[in-house]
């Protein structure tokens, strides 16, 4: 009898001590990651801002194959929410708020067999010259029983959240590469009065020197006030392919002719009406040279039509990087000329 009080009054004090001892750590712990993600912040934001993509990079899935994710109506943007069960457990995460395209703040509840654990999670994004700088972090306050396990979480988060950036960045890329080209077939194209810039030089020399001729012609059409009547495209006046040169014009269709100053170096022009091999790209412009090659290739194949000699092609980018982040949505025309065969009498 004598030896169980000693053994009680034993653990009490060991009870004590622990008791002591846990209210000197510090519960609180915080661990974040940064990448640089190689796309715009729109594009990484909608990634992140519904969870029903996560299954396709969350680094979770590396480790636990089992794991079954479980969707409600809203997966999207404040009060979205999902929840997940696999062998490690179960839990549940929800999005409290949203700022678009900077931060996305929500919560992670994890049941353990201590009861439910909850964290901080958050997510800012920071553009940066080459995409955005993200970062993704967790944070929150173990409970009294389990402040221990609070220096450990930067053993266990960090190297998941590192994974985890790799592997949306990696998925990122593969989407936003992804291309289609359409050769719609012949049509007619009704022509019109436009306002361009003309420049001649290396071919290899047109995606260079695009933007800043484009830059000139925006500032030219905002400074005057002009009213254009669809999208800018680039007329190719002459494109010598052994040579290698090229003269081309950047435009903007305008409703009449106008006189401009000549230091502009913008003039105005007319595109006559005709008919045209239509190719669609959808994607981004990296990829024009396999669009004009297979709209090239598709024309000198037509039947009943054959490319008009000397003709001058041209492509509309139907929507611009400036209000399209994702390359893929992307959209631009080309238009080859083309006319009827003659038909030889036998």
């Amino acid at each position: 009898m004598k030896a169980l009080k000693y053994i009680l009054l034993f653990l009490l004090i060991a009870i004590v001590i622990g008791a002591v001892y846990l209210a000197t750590l510090n519960g609180n712990y915080e661990v974040k990651r940064s990448a640089l993600i190689r796309a715009e912040p729109e594009v990484v934001f909608n990634e992140l801002n519904d969870y029903k993509t996560w299954e396709v990079w969350g680094p979770w899935n590396e480790e636990d194959t089992t794991l079954v994710a479980t969707y409600p109506a809203n997966t999207v943007g404040e009060g979205a929410s999902y929840t997940w069960t696999g062998k490690e457990g179960s839990g549940m995460m929800k999005t409290l708020k949203v700022e678009k395209p900077a931060r996305i703040d929500q919560e992670v509840v994890f049941n353990t067999p201590f009861g439910d654990m909850k964290s901080d999670v958050y997510w800012i994004l920071e553009k940066a010259k080459e995409g955005t700088n993200l970062t993704w972090g967790m944070k929150g306050e173990m409970g009294f029983f389990t402040r221990w396990m609070a220096k450990g979480m930067e053993d266990q988060l960090g190297p998941m959240e590192a994974r985890g950036l790799e592997l949306l960045d990696a998925h990122i890329q593969k989407k936003i590469k992804v291309f289609s080209i359409e050769n719609v077939g012949v049509v007619e194209y009704g022509g019109g009065y436009y306002l361009g810039t003309t420049m001649s030089g290396r071919i290899d020399e047109i995606g260079v020197k695009y933007p800043l001729m484009m830059l000139k012609m925006k500032t030219f059409i905002d400074d005057n006030k002009v009213r254009t009547t669809g999208s800018p495209f680039t007329l190719y006046h002459k494109y010598d392919d052994p040579k290698g040169t090229a003269i081309y014009s950047v435009c903007y269709p305008v409703a009449e002719k106008m006189v401009t100053p000549l230091s502009s170096n913008v003039s105005s022009g007319l595109m006559p009406a005709g008919t045209y091999f239509k190719t669609i790209l959808k994607g981004g412009y990296e990829n024009s040279d396999k669009a004009w090659t297979g709209a090239m290739e598709a024309a000198a194949k037509l039947t009943e039509y054959q490319m008009t000699e000397n003709g001058e092609p041209f492509e509309i980018y139907v929507n611009s990087p400036a209000t399209i982040p994702n390359p893929a949505d992307l959209i631009t025309e080309i238009y080859i000329p083309v006319q009827q065969k003659v038909v030889t009498p036998q």
